[in-house]
């Protein structure tokens, strides 16, 4: 459906201007109105336009500038590019990113650049790796300016893309591997995981997953399981994905034996995401540490407990008289008095909380790197790997996740 809507689009597209032809027409163009120029190189030229007896001028800032019209394919209103973009919409499913890249490639071509960039964006936001979108970016490479790109200093070029849109920052990315200093690129991104901004973190370590993840391995899984924030995590976690492998499992496995419940959820989201094979026996396994605290039945049952609240008091409850010497002494008895009451106690505020989540991450996790769903228990997960899931894929590798899927 989308392919035949683009070609129909693609149909109705106006063709080239011939003012010497077509008076009518000149009179139309030569008014000043937002259009988007087709050059015979392929290149678009989108703004304010005019035509004149050697071709189009185009506004820059307050002065007119001139485009020869031999260079010129053909020319459009702006405004009619835009009712065929909204009416090739109209057959985009929102949720598949196998038809959002094709009409981020009609507004390409067609001059809509920045509404191409939106479409990618949203594309590589649901799959950091689409494939056809990263190879329209590339395409892109050398006609837009990469954020950072003009900078001398590495830190300032960091800086500027780590603000960028995703698109963007592809270029940006292109445009750092690119650069002569290879190694100093290379120990610039790995000491900007340590910056104070998570922006700039994130960027670091998708930076780095594309020309090289294996260049900062300690730094990614520090990050992967400690860092504050989740997007920061999850670049790290994919970075060391695409490292291919499996020995970057065995410190993110040791932090599931941590005392820090949110540790032990950043490691389970981590290994989900680096998608090793290596991770899905110690997840299981950690899921069925939690089934078993769980008590039988899969009912959790708080800890118990008791809690004496109340006082003491002390008072004289007899005297024991001693002769001494001939004379009498009164030796008081001191008791005390207890006042209060015995209660029975069950934390349950934090502990279940913390079970019931840290069992959901572990079941979610475990679906990403098998690709099954026996169901959202602990129990049918436990029972799905004793009668199938024992043989797991050769773990050659991480899991290549199919077009569209969410990582």
């Amino acid at each position: 459906m989308l392919l035949t809507v683009l070609a129909s689009l693609f149909a109705l597209s106006t063709p080239a201007v011939s003012t010497a032809s077509q008076p009518q027409v000149a009179e139309q163009t030569a008014t000043e109105a937002n259009r988007i120029l087709h050059l015979r190189s392929g290149d678009t030229v989108r703004g304010r336009m005019r035509a004149t007896d050697s071709g189009w001028e185009y506004l820059r800032g307050k002065e007119w500038h001139p485009v020869d019209a031999r260079l010129v394919a053909r020319a459009e209103l702006e405004r009619d590019v835009l009712a065929k973009a909204r009416e090739l919409e109209r057959h985009v499913d929102r949720r598949r990113c196998e038809t959002r890249v094709p009409y981020a490639d009609w507004l390409l071509r067609e001059g809509l650049l920045a509404e191409g960039l939106v479409q990618l964006d949203l594309v590589l936001e649901v799959d950091p790796d689409q494939p056809q979108a990263r190879e329209l970016i590339a395409r892109l490479a050398g006609k837009i300016v990469a954020p950072g790109s003009g900078e001398a200093q590495l830190s300032e070029a960091v800086r500027d893309a780590a603000v960028a849109p995703r698109s963007l920052q592809e270029l940006a990315v292109i445009a750092l591997s690119a650069r002569p200093q290879r190694d100093a690129v290379r120990e610039s991104l790995t000491g900007a995981l340590e910056s104070h901004s998570q922006r700039i973190r994130a960027f670091a370590a998708f930076a780095l997953r594309r020309i090289e993840p294996s260049a900062a391995t300690k730094t990614l899984v520090t990050r992967a399981v400690l860092d504050g924030s989740s997007q920061v995590r999850r670049e790290c976690a994919l970075a060391l994905r695409d490292v291919r492998d499996e020995a970057v499992t065995l410190p993110v496995l040791r932090a599931l034996g941590s005392r820090t419940s949110q540790v032990r959820e950043n490691a389970i989201e981590a290994l989900g995401t680096m998608n090793y094979p290596a991770a899905i026996e110690p997840l299981v396994a950690r899921l069925g540490a939690l089934a078993a605290s769980s008590g039988s039945g899969g009912a959790w049952k708080a800890p118990a407990s008791h809690i004496f609240v109340g006082r003491q008091f002390a008072y004289i409850q007899d005297f024991d008289v001693e002769v001494a010497q001939g004379a009498a002494v009164a030796d008081p008895q001191v008791n005390t008095l207890v006042d209060g009451a015995v209660l029975d106690v069950r934390v349950i505020g934090v502990s279940e909380m913390t079970v019931a989540i840290e069992s959901r991450k572990v079941r979610v996790a475990l679906e990403k790197l098998t690709g099954a769903h026996p169901g959202d228990t602990n129990r049918a997960w436990l029972q799905w790997w004793d009668s199938t899931g024992k043989n797991p894929p050769p773990a050659s590798g991480p899991r290549t996740p199919a077009p569209g899927e969410r990582r």
